[in-house]
């Protein structure tokens, strides 16, 4: 029964976010929804996606959700009238239920591609083959390197560090999916947008599955790359798609406080900051960054104001101290989901108010 309301929220809740711009689109009938369908992710914005995974099945009268290993998630009603589509007992516009270009599905904010059977793969084959060497994406500048002992991948930057994340393999009506996934704390959470492999060989794989804001194939050419240098990133978003997730995805003071609370934070500003002699400036320096699910902090902005909240300028000998000593606080306490107790990425905000170069008070 829990199931089942998961589903029926998905339908009623996500429709107010519905844009469509293909000229190509047709409404959903019984006659041309028939079949399985790819659930890829939820469209909440001109570039903000989020990844779901799940498999939809429109048989008869009914919409069957599934995850990608078959299990049953929950099952609607759906009836086809002239000018609506009737969900349960909800109404909804055709305006909201569109096939684009005869195999991209669009029901409200979900998007997904027509199933279709590409070929019989052998999964052990593609695994060696595909933790046989590095692999790069056409139009990707960064490098793959996929670990079948441990079902391990590491996205490979410019200057030699790495984001580590998960892969598991799922086979839906003998077809193979690549599903990317997890983060450094935990691979059975985070999922990023599923791949159907279309073929693969030593000098290239295919896949199909949505890339850089479209439904296309995906090409990973094999790359010769020397790993000897590598290093774990020093900050990693556990969520990649913090900021293109559904804006309460960003978590904003989820619990997340620092190991000693704030007066612990002071105690170190105290210990650290040095007045600057001869300096009479005033106002707020406000510093806004990400604390990891490690409890660890990065992505750091910041910004002044008066003590109006107008925008100014603060001098370099006190803007850059305090971002030192800001950067220096890395023993964070993780912010948790309420319902699921899951640590989480989340956004923090700390703010210093100067009076005559010193700091007189910090607060969130």
């Amino acid at each position: 029964m829990k199931s089942l309301k998961k589903a029926r929220i998905i339908l009623v809740l996500i429709l107010p976010f519905v844009s469509c711009n293909n000229n190509k689109s047709f409404p959903l009938t019984k006659e041309n929804t028939s079949g399985i369908w790819i659930a890829s992710h939820l469209y909440l914005d001109k570039d903000f996606y989020k990844p779901i995974s799940q498999i939809l099945e429109f048989k008869e009268d009914s919409i069957y959700y599934r995850t990608l290993d078959g299990e049953m998630i929950g099952k609607q009603h759906i009836e086809f009238l002239k000018d609506s589509v009737i969900v349960d007992s909800n109404a909804f516009s055709y305006q909201k239920f569109n096939i684009i270009n005869n195999h991209e599905l669009s029901i409200g904010s979900i998007r997904g591609w027509r199933f279709s059977n590409r070929a019989s793969l052998d999964v052990i084959k593609f695994d060696s083959i595909l933790s046989s060497t590095y692999w790069q994406i056409e139009d990707n500048p960064e490098i793959y390197q996929f670990d079948n002992t441990k079902k391990e991948m590491r996205v490979i930057n410019g200057d030699k560090t790495y984001n580590k994340y998960c892969y598991s393999f799922h086979s839906i009506e003998g077809d193979l999916f690549l599903q990317k996934k997890g983060n450094q704390l935990s691979c059975d959470r985070d999922n990023q947008f599923v791949e159907q492999v279309v073929s693969y060989a030593e000098d290239k794989i295919v896949t199909y599955g949505f890339h850089k804001g479209e439904f296309k194939e995906i090409n990973y050419i094999p790359v010769k790359f020397d790993a000897n240098t590598l290093t774990h990133v020093p900050f990693q978003l556990c969520n990649m798609y913090l900021n293109k997730n559904f804006p309460p995805d960003r978590y904003y003071y989820k619990g997340t406080e620092y190991n000693g609370g704030l007066y612990n934070v002071r105690k170190i500003f105290k210990e650290n900051y040095q007045i600057p002699l001869e300096n009479k400036e005033s106002g707020i320096f406000q510093v806004r960054f990400v604390v990891n699910c490690e409890g660890k902090a990065g992505m750091y902005e910041s910004q002044a104001f008066d003590y109006d909240y107008k925008p100014k300028k603060i001098s370099p000998e006190i803007s850059t101290q305090i971002l030192k000593i800001t950067k220096s606080l890395q023993d964070w306490i993780p912010g948790k989901r309420k319902r699921t107790n899951q640590v989480i990425d989340t956004y923090i905000y700390i703010s210093f108010r100067i009076k005559d170069g010193k700091i007189i008070r910090i607060y969130p």
